[in-house]
């Protein structure tokens, strides 16, 4: 059994085992989205965490945003119900301190982030668990990389992907518990030497809890998840590729019973072309979206993206590659505004092998807002390999937040002459392993945000600097070769521009996890959240409340029957705690799980 969310950027170090060095090498894992150009992990100088379906599989959780929050640097606020499924407005990831709306989300490099919503953010309870197999955290600011929003880092998830190599794959699974949950996912792939087809459908129901804490209403919550990815490769030098998914939901909300739903689409196709040196990509993607939630003050939200891209990367020498591109990207939300958002990119980026265990990496990128006119970015990066055992990782940054149209163009305190939000960023990271396979990662960050854009009696830009700060440590130790702890602590100290507190941050998080294989058929494991020191937070009420500080713990037994069928029994909460990280929002007792996978 693969460790529970053991960080990649502690994982990929790329190193033979002494014990095995005659028959074969660990191969490193490659980052996708820490730099223009893939490059494995072991060489960029971003902070990365990677998950993939074994860490996903291992942990006592069925929610995505739940497991991301496991990683140093991450936290989510999940109220009202399992896995936070039901509705309340408040389901965001915060990288380093900072909300959603600074960190772009994609799934299968399709930007999901809702352009109609009040900020352009994603809404965690808008993607299902099942049939995720990979996701990416990038942290530290990547506008350099991806333009608007990317202050606090990116978020990239991967679906349903066809096989590379020639084959069949295919696996099933069924999940059952309290709440009248019912959970199934279907995943399947099949490629030949010059094609490759993979689709997964995925259907959650649950009666859920009541939103509120106040009353016992219960809100439930029924999505389906649609994914699909093909390739082919018309020559060996070409290849073309078409990927995307659909997502729908029903789910209630209180006060009254109340019913919303959301639709989400996505498609996005691409060719890639291999002419001597150079590596070429064109994409176009499309993104919609269309909610209705009754009782809020904008009913019905339409949402659109279209964005079309050119990539280009030249291997100059084996120690220099240069990549360059540009795109353009157009968002609407014709549900409250007939204006849009065009956007003009132009990018480039240096990486260069200075010695063997030297890497350097520059990122530059112009975005030509036809709104308020072009903000240049920038991004320097270090990966310095000190010894096999020591490494240092580095980025400096500068970034931006351009407005919404929600900001700009919206029915309620709307300014179409707000500018965009500027920050600046910088950390610092160390990473040791030893010679009993633990690994330990520390990492300082400082990000600094100017011309804020906050609602008083509209919006409007806030004198002053807004600042997040603190210490990242993740680790893995293995206790056997059965037995594995893991853990990340995270301490953030983010203030607004009046050095108050910003709402929703604990200053403390601390995420534990162990995984065993107690013979070769059992298998267990637990995580443990802790959560400290959060400030008073706006909840159901009117003015800020006092939060107290809370410990989740989650556990999971799994048995291994042959033929690749796999049953396990998962219970989240285990010591049914009471606690509340938005006052007056409802949170799950304890809830048990059965579920059986199946692989074939």
């Amino acid at each position: 059994m693969k460790q529970t969310l053991a960080p990649a950027s502690l994982l990929a170090i790329g190193l033979a085992l002494p014990a095995m060095a005659q028959d074969y090498t660990i191969l490193d894992t490659i980052t996708v989205y820490a730099n223009q150009s893939s490059l494995p992990l072991s060489r960029t100088g971003a902070s990365v965490d990677v998950i993939d379906k074994d860490d996903i599989a291992d942990t006592p959780s069925a929610s995505l945003s739940s497991i991301i929050s496991g990683t140093a640097g991450v936290t989510f606020t999940q109220p009202d119900g399992p896995g936070g499924l039901s509705y309340s407005g408040a389901n965001y990831v915060r990288l380093r301190g900072l909300d959603q709306k600074y960190a772009p989300v994609l799934l299968n490099g399709i930007d999901i982030s809702d352009p109609s919503a009040t900020q352009t953010s994603f809404d965690w309870k808008n993607t299902l668990l099942g049939g995720i197999s990979r996701v990416e955290v990038v942290k530290g600011a990547q506008s350099a990389l991806y333009g608007s929003e990317a202050v606090a880092g990116v978020i990239a998830i991967t679906a349903a992907q066809a096989p590379e190599e020639p084959g069949r794959e295919g696996s099933v699974a069924i999940e059952a518990g309290s709440y009248g949950t019912a959970r199934g996912t279907l995943s399947y792939g099949i490629a030949t030497d010059n094609a490759g087809f993979a689709v997964t459908a995925s259907r959650v129901r649950t009666d859920g809890i009541s939103a509120y804490s106040n009353d016992d209403e219960e809100d439930g919550f029924a999505g389906g998840q649609y994914t699909f990815d093909a390739y082919y490769r018309v020559t060996p030098d070409i290849k073309v590729g078409l990927t995307g998914f659909a997502f729908d939901s029903e789910f209630d909300y209180d006060p009254g019973a109340s019913t919303g739903d959301t639709q989400q689409r996505g498609l996005r196709a691409y060719v890639e072309a291999d002419t001597g040196a150079v590596h070429h990509e064109f994409d176009m993607s499309r993104f919609t979206v269309d909610r209705d939630t009754p009782l809020s003050f904008i009913q019905a939200y339409e949402g659109e993206r279209d964005k079309v891209g050119y990539n280009g990367t030249w291997t100059a020498t084996d120690a220099l590659t240069v990549s360059f591109g540009a795109d353009w990207t157009r968002e609407t939300a014709e549900s409250f505004t007939d204006d849009e958002v065009v956007v003009r990119g132009l990018f480039g980026e240096v990486q260069y092998a200075a010695t063997p265990d030297l890497d350097l990496a520059l990122s530059v990128r112009h975005d030509d807002n036809l709104q308020f006119g072009g903000f240049t970015t920038g991004r320097a990066a270090l990966n310095w390999r000190l010894r096999d055992d020591l490494t240092i990782r580095s980025t400096l940054a500068n970034g931006f937040r351009a407005p919404s149209l929600n900001e700009l163009f919206g029915g309620f305190g709307a300014n179409p002459n707000l500018d965009p939000e500027k920050s600046r960023s910088f950390d610092l990271g160390l990473e040791k392993t030893f010679a009993n396979g633990a690994e330990v990662t520390a990492t300082l960050f400082y990000t600094e945000i100017d011309d804020l854009i906050q609602y008083t009696t509209a919006y409007n830009q806030v004198e002053g600097t807004s600042v997040s700060k603190g210490v990242e440590l993740s680790g893995l130790l293995p206790i056997s070769d059965r037995v594995t702890l893991t853990g990340a602590f995270t301490y953030t100290d983010a203030r607004d521009s009046d050095n108050d507190p910003l709402q929703r941050v604990p200053r403390y998080a601390l995420d534990l996890g162990v995984a065993a294989d107690i013979t070769d058929r059992i298998s267990a494991s637990a995580s443990l959240q802790r959560r400290a020191d959060l400030p008073a937070t706006f909840g159901t009420g009117f003015t800020p409340e006092d939060v107290a500080n809370y410990t989740v713990v989650n556990a999971q037994l799994g048995y291994a029957f042959d033929n690749g069928i796999d049953a396990y029994v998962r219970v989240e909460n285990l010591f049914d705690r009471e606690y509340e990280p938005i006052p007056g929002y409802e949170t799950s007792g304890r809830a048990a799980y059965v579920g059986i996978r199946a692989s074939f």
